[in-house]
């Protein structure tokens, strides 16, 4: 190789006068699933949250519901507890109710016994009285409450009615007397009878077992049978002189 050929320099291609210049080319835009787009999420996480929330509240409004309907129930379920405990003894007064006056009326039981007699079903329905105006049950079975004590109160009016009769010595006074009696006890029963139907219709109404009333109170009519008024005495009319 000669030295001439070394120290020549190399020259750069010499670009043709009439080549163009490179197209510029766009970025390559990926594609984005629709369901990846921020706007998009942000958008389905509002609305999961949505949902989360109304799914929150309605559950916690039905365990609300449930714990209040508990509440009632048991309620219900003791103070139908305590009216069953409570008209036990009616059942021995109607028995006895449907005698004793008619025999004291009619001369057949002493006074001091008819007395003690009655005395006995004061106290019974003084006691079921204060033990009912005591109670503060549910509002679903209040109407049975209030029915039970004004059937209480019919009965004690009854029950002093007949104490009436056992203080007069007059026979008519004393049987007028005791009919009034009785004919207030029917009413009495009349509205026990009520009531018993009403607190059995909510008991079911809460799927507690119901027991049978008394069975007594199907002893006495719901009210008194008609009585026809003496006929007015007719005075003799003068005989011709």
């Amino acid at each position: 190789m000669s030295p001439k050929s070394k120290s020549t320099p190399s020259r750069p291609p010499v670009k043709a006068k009439s080549s163009l210049p490179a197209p510029k080319v766009a970025p390559r835009r990926e594609h984005v699933a629709w369901y990846r787009r921020r706007s998009i999420q942000v958008v389905l996480g509002l609305v999961v949250l949505l949902v989360a929330f109304i799914a929150v509240s309605t559950a916690l409004r039905t365990w609300h519901r449930h714990q209040a309907t508990m509440r009632v129930k048991q309620g219900v379920k003791a103070f139908d507890a305590t009216y069953k405990t409570a008209i036990t003894p009616l059942g021995n007064f109607l028995t006895q109710v449907n005698n004793t006056p008619q025999q004291f009326a009619g001369g057949l039981m002493p006074q001091a016994t008819y007395v003690s007699q009655t005395a006995q079903w004061e106290a019974t329905f003084n006691a079921l009285f204060n033990q009912l105006s005591s109670a503060n049950p549910p509002r679903a079975i209040q109407g049975v409450r209030g029915l039970l004590v004004q059937g209480t109160d019919v009965f004690l009016d009854g029950v002093k009615i007949f104490q009436a009769a056992a203080a007069t010595t007059d026979t008519t006074q004393r049987k007028n007397l005791v009919d009034q009696g009785r004919n207030i006890i029917f009413h009495g029963t009349s509205v026990f009878k009520n009531a018993t139907v009403e607190e059995a219709k909510v008991v079911a109404a809460y799927h507690l077992p119901t027991g049978a009333p008394a069975s007594a109170l199907n002893e006495l009519p719901d009210a008194p049978a008609p009585v026809a008024p003496a006929a007015p005495a007719v005075s003799p009319s003068p005989s011709p002189s």
